[in-house]
């Protein structure tokens, strides 16, 4: 007899770990499913740096830098020991940069911040240190696998199930389980349910971590990250590759070339493991969560005139309690506990999302582009 719950998670990334956790808060019966296990995808091989968004002000850095508030308190809170406060140095890395940093960035940053000097970080290079840098003292790092162990730890999982969706007599069937609602949390994978205006794009990435005595007291970020050096581990990260044609150990060498240059002391190091994922993006760059519309039947009832639908509108039909949470790009850890927690509330009290981060945004963008509505 199949098992049934509230709802089913598909996916054990940090989108799907962190709804899962936040659905289970809110007393909701849950199943979080993978095709391989718990942080098989590009989770697994994230550096999980937490840093603010720099940028000219706009929704995106404000999203974002909500989200990374929220996110140091949560892993503070919910799982210390994988939790690392060490801070962070923004570098720019070439005179360009510095016109950005200083001119352009500076006015807009809405997180506490520190100019340094070169003297203040004499453990770097000089000469990357030549424009000075933003220090954010309260940025962190996490350890991906013990966080989702310790945010799953009172959740039901099953893997090794390559989730293939049905729904027949008013339920979602997924093997030998059913549930009233489902939530799309498969990355950069093909979704397991079609979706005609949804299109996930996907960035590969590698992360190499070393062994090394290098004194590395907090995480730069210069053009690559390093993290402060932990237990003797350090962290280089990492590659963004949409079209590369070199070979993943001739990227992970750049890593570490590039890691040396900036911290010289990294020249005596040892690799310890490579790490490398596909990391989920949408054209936009802002987060794409929320309930899943039935396309056909908003293609028969949404028409002109276009101004009176925006997403989160009632009008808009909503496929079988089909939810979908993904595009986090290479802020997964960033953006995983906050949007996985709105789409919780999504899900349990019916709550409106911002059009910045609904889905139904590209509803509405496809219903215009084939000319549904004018």
């Amino acid at each position: 007899m199949s098992k049934r719950y509230d709802t089913i998670v598909i996916g054990a990334g940090i989108a799907g770990v962190s709804t899962a956790f936040w659905l289970q808060k809110a007393k909701e019966s849950v199943l979080l499913i993978d095709r391989k296990g718990l942080l098989s995808g590009a989770s697994g091989a994230a550096g999980a740096f937490l840093s603010p968004r720099l940028g000219k002000g706009g929704a995106l850095q404000k999203i974002t830098n909500d989200a990374y508030r929220f996110a140091l308190d949560f892993y503070k809170k919910e799982a210390p020991e994988g939790f690392f406060q060490k801070g962070l140095a923004r570098i720019p890395k070439n005179e360009e940069d510095v016109e950005k940093f200083f001119s352009l960035y500076e006015p807009h940053i809405d997180v506490r911040y520190r100019r340094c000097e070169s003297g203040d970080l004499p453990f770097i290079d000089k000469n990357a240190m030549r424009y000075g840098a933003f220090c954010f003292d309260h940025s962190a790092f996490v350890d991906p696998m013990t966080v989702a162990k310790k945010l799953t730890e009172r959740l039901d999982t099953a893997w090794g199930i390559d989730a293939k969706p049905v729904f027949k007599d008013s339920l979602w069937h997924i093997g030998g389980y059913k549930s009233s609602k489902i939530v799309l949390a498969t990355g950069a994978q093909q979704l397991p349910v079609t979706i005609p205006y949804i299109k996930i794009g996907g960035v590969w990435g590698e992360r190499v971590d070393v062994r090394s005595e290098a004194d590395i007291p907090m995480t730069l970020h210069r053009q690559i990250s390093v993290s402060a050096n932990v237990g003797g581990i350090v962290r280089i990260g990492a590659t963004h590759v949409r079209e590369d044609e070199g070979s993943e150990i001739e990227r992970v060498n750049r890593l570490i070339v590039d890691a040396i240059e900036l911290v010289p002391s990294l020249a005596d190091q040892r690799i310890v493991r490579i790490l490398a994922g596909h990391r989920s993006s949408v054209s936009d760059h802002f987060p794409l969560i929320g309930a899943v519309a039935d396309y056909d039947l908003a293609k028969k009832l949404l028409k002109s005139p276009s101004k009176s639908v925006k997403p989160e509108n009632s009008s808009i039909p909503s496929l079988n309690g089909c939810y979908i949470i993904t595009g986090f790009g290479g802020r997964g850890f960033v953006f995983g506990p906050m949007m996985g927690k709105i789409l919780a509330e999504k899900i349990t009290e019916s709550a409106i999302l911002s059009p910045e981060i609904s889905a139904d945004r590209y509803l509405l963008r496809a219903l215009r582009k084939n000319g549904q509505m004018r």
